[in-house]
């Protein structure tokens, strides 16, 4: 899965941490460690946040963890920021 990420242009990967076919925090760690290039930047979804939750998010590599519960212009802004940090000032 990490490998077709990388393959694709990709400015930010949003993952939930309970994916259906496996587990969003090992997907994060994946991209982080073993991917191709430099890693894209992540934030982590959950419907279960709580400091643990995002403690685990961020050791994997995650920039930031976001509950399901927030808008999507929360959602939106987190991408921005996201994004935004990685590119070059002009």
């Amino acid at each position: 899965m990490c490998a077709s990420a990388h393959r694709y242009w990709t400015d930010a990967a949003l993952i939930d941490v309970r994916m259906t076919d496996g587990d969003g925090l090992e997907l994060v760690r994946e991209i982080h460690d073993g991917g191709v290039g430099s890693p894209i930047p992540t934030l982590v979804l959950t419907a279960y946040m709580d400091t643990k939750v995002a403690a685990r998010a961020m050791e994997a590599g995650a920039r930031g963890a976001l509950s399901k519960v927030v808008s999507v212009q929360e959602t939106a802004e987190a991408i921005r920021r996201l994004t935004d940090a990685d590119r070059p000032s002009a």
